[in-house]
């Protein structure tokens, strides 16, 4: 009897397993129906793809690599032609260095940060991701850096946005699967502030990028200038370096004539208030010197 229980317990499974299978198969087949149904783009969205075709084009490739799980070995990156030194070239030149030591020490640890932990929920090493390694090699590569700290910068900034859109995901999801109150609204502080903070990092990071590449120098673009009676103007690129109190003027392009300054004219008659409670104006009287004199004085 207990052979008999299991032989149906094994043909149930089957069958379940079966009836699994096909109704994926049917899904599959009914999404790709639903694709081959799609009309073609009208001209407006035809012209368009057309211009990004050709600014595509236009860019320049941006590296990327295959990453491959070995098991215990551990896992491997490699190019994905067979030019092995050639890659080497166009790696030292993504990351600016000549020191390969420091290339495959960033590779190393871009592809540990860039590990799907996903399925191990973080109690065993990751899975190497192929996409997110190549996303952030991409962003290096755009960056372009000069040196090895700049190539620091851009892998930092790469890292910086894969931990900002995990903790918007996250936070959406506090929002949709928590109440406003208690654990909640813990759990929704502490994502928003995680956020709040990797945000400004990344803020700080491309801004510090840009300080660094401008070497200190600070430019002020000035594109409407009013000059008023009396005043003087500086028309051209002024430059402002690091340094305190250091000017530079590239170039003077407009400057008023200096002009003699005049006194302002005293009638013969002046006046001054007197100390009542009236403010009465007060005659000044002048000699014949020019000299002004207080007629009255106050009282004490």
């Amino acid at each position: 009897m207990a052979g008999e229980y299991v032989g149906n317990d094994s043909a149930l499974a089957q069958v379940a397993e079966r009836a699994a299978a096909e109704h994926r198969a049917a899904e599959e087949q009914a999404f790709a129906d639903k694709l081959a149904k799609r009309s073609p783009p009208d001209p407006v969205e035809r012209a368009e793809i057309e211009k990004a075709r050709k600014r595509t084009k236009a860019r320049t490739p941006r590296i990327a690599m295959r990453v491959e799980d070995r098991g215990k070995a551990g896992s491997v990156v490699y190019p994905v032609h067979c030019d092995e030194e050639g890659h080497e070239y166009r790696l030292a030149d993504v990351f600016g260095t000549r020191s390969l030591q420091f290339v495959y020490s960033m590779l190393k640890g871009l592809g540990t940060a860039t590990e799907d932990h996903s399925l191990s929920l973080d109690l065993s090493p990751g899975s190497p991701d192929q996409l997110t390694l190549n996303a952030v090699l991409a962003v290096i590569d755009g960056v372009r850096p000069t040196d090895e700290v700049e190539a620091m910068l851009g892998a930092h900034m790469a890292l910086a946005n894969i931990a900002l859109l995990d903790l918007f995901a996250r936070m959406r999801a506090a929002v949709a699967g928590h109440r406003y109150e208690g654990d909640g609204i813990r759990r929704l502080e502490v994502l928003a502030n995680l956020t709040n903070k990797f945000m400004r990092t990344y803020a700080m990071q491309f801004d510090f990028l840009a300080r660094k590449r401008r070497k200190g120098e600070q430019t002020i673009k000035v594109k409407h200038v009013h000059v008023y009676a009396g005043g003087q103007a500086v028309v051209g690129n002024v430059n402002h370096g690091g340094g305190r109190g250091y000017r530079k003027i590239e170039h003077r392009g407009y400057e008023r004539g200096e002009e003699t300054p005049t006194a302002p004219a005293i009638s013969d008659s002046p006046s001054m208030r007197s100390a009542d409670q009236e403010r009465e104006t007060l005659p000044l009287a002048s000699d014949e010197k020019g000299t002004l004199s207080i007629a009255r004085r106050r009282s004490r």
